[in-house]
């Protein structure tokens, strides 16, 4: 453990290690372990949550390193909520003990089996779940860092848990932690095989990896499980298509459509296959549904424009919808990319703002130093175009049509 100190490490002004490795200032050594914190713990239990906030203020008041009733206060302040300052109460318990080279996660779990091992009528199981509700106040909040850090503690509370390594992951993948993330996710899954959740969230794991192979296996096991969750069919048909196979992604997106007729993605999803398939009118009628579900939602645009682009349509049409979708999620590098490609084509300068954008969110997107160095060619940028063409084959040494380009640019670029 020690996630949280990944993200709030660091002593603060004042404070000095000790040799427990508690993080607590020079004359504090009683951690709260006593009756009175058990006494405000059974309060909470039984949901008197004013008797028991109370009480775990007195205690912080009389002893402010108490870790304990600091977390336990935070977590009422949470459910009533106070997300924003229980977070923040978080972070300072975290940068208290992170001083010492602890993690919080770990201090919290020891220090309350030691102050409830002399309670047997206080049951980890139950406390667990005041820590797990904690950390699902602080995920909608939109604290996913905090909230990681109290799935953990709960993690290590009831180490055999599948459903609560489970949320676990997720919350780590949701924050792009993927080696910890597929860790976690896999050891839910040795303990409960067929956790659908664990299979699904794996999945898509491996699929936002790029480990599409492994992702079907996972996927396939998910449905078996659930065969009428929408969204894992959807997921399922998009690593299908992924890999080319346009027909078993079809079934998959057919049956995500018929079991969420209104989810716009799933159209979304549906029109992409279509799109793969070159069935062109039938891919356009799954865009315009997504746009009329969500007239905000930039995929549908894009794939308006794409049907548009690849029928020999209008450009301005094209391109109106390329901007629509850059308007929406500009933070899409395909978008820039493809429009880009479009102004290029037509002689546009303003390509260029496009190519840098899409390069500035992906500088490794497949085909971009490419297409960006041919562009700058056709503007007479000979250096910068030699240089993105340079990057192309570094990037990919097999792509011939670049290596092509730029041994004739190479020929032809002024001394």
């Amino acid at each position: 453990m020690g996630f949280f100190n990944k993200f709030f490490g660091g002593k603060e002004k004042g404070e000095t290690e000790d040799a427990q490795g508690t993080g607590r200032k020079g004359d504090y050594t009683s951690p709260s372990q006593g009756s009175d914190f058990v006494a405000a713990l059974s309060l909470q239990l039984h949901d008197d949550l004013d008797g028991a906030f109370a009480a775990y203020v007195k205690l912080a008041e009389e002893a402010p390193q108490d870790n304990l009733s600091t977390f336990f206060a935070s977590s009422i302040m949470a459910g009533k909520g106070g997300v924003s300052e229980a977070a923040s109460n978080l972070r300072s318990i975290s940068q208290r003990i992170s001083s010492s080279g602890e993690s919080i996660s770990r201090v919290i779990s020891t220090e309350l089996f030691e102050a409830v091992l002399d309670h047997p009528a206080v049951r980890i199981p139950a406390v667990t779940d005041l820590v797990l509700a904690f950390a699902e106040a602080l995920k909608r909040g939109g604290f996913l860092q905090e909230s990681a850090v109290c799935f953990e503690i709960a993690a290590s509370l009831v180490p055999g848990n599948a459903h609560v390594l489970h949320k676990f992951g997720d919350v780590l993948h949701d924050l792009r932690m993927y080696d910890y993330a597929e860790e976690v996710l896999k050891g839910a899954l040795r303990l409960a095989s067929h956790h659908w959740g664990a299979l699904y969230t794996y999945a898509v794991l491996l699929h936002d990896l790029g480990r599409n192979e492994e992702a079907l296996a996972y996927y396939e096991r998910a449905v078996k499980v659930d065969p009428n969750h929408a969204n894992c069919r959807n997921n399922y048909g998009s690593a299908l298509m992924s890999l080319g196979r346009f027909d078993e992604a079809l079934e998959q997106c057919n049956m995500a459509a018929e079991l969420a007729p209104e989810a716009p993605l799933v159209q979304v999803n549906l029109g992409n296959v279509h799109l793969m398939k070159q069935n062109y009118d039938e891919a356009r009628a799954c865009f315009e549904a997504a746009a009329s579900l969500d007239a905000n939602l930039a995929q549908a645009h894009f794939g308006l424009g794409a049907v548009e682009q690849k029928l020999g349509g209008d450009n301005k049409r094209v391109r109106e919808h390329f901007q629509k979708a850059i308007e929406l999620s500009p933070a899409i590098p395909q978008f820039h990319h493809a429009l880009a490609k479009l102004l290029a084509g037509e002689g546009d300068q303003e390509a260029l703002t496009h190519f840098a954008a899409a390069e500035k969110l992906d500088q490794a997107l497949r085909d971009l130093q490419r297409d960006f160095g041919s562009a700058c060619l056709g503007f007479g940028r000979w250096e910068e175009g030699l240089k993105h063409l340079e990057t192309a084959l570094e990037q990919n040494p097999e792509d011939a049509l670049a290596r092509d380009i730029l041994a004739i640019a190479q020929k032809q670029a002024p001394a």
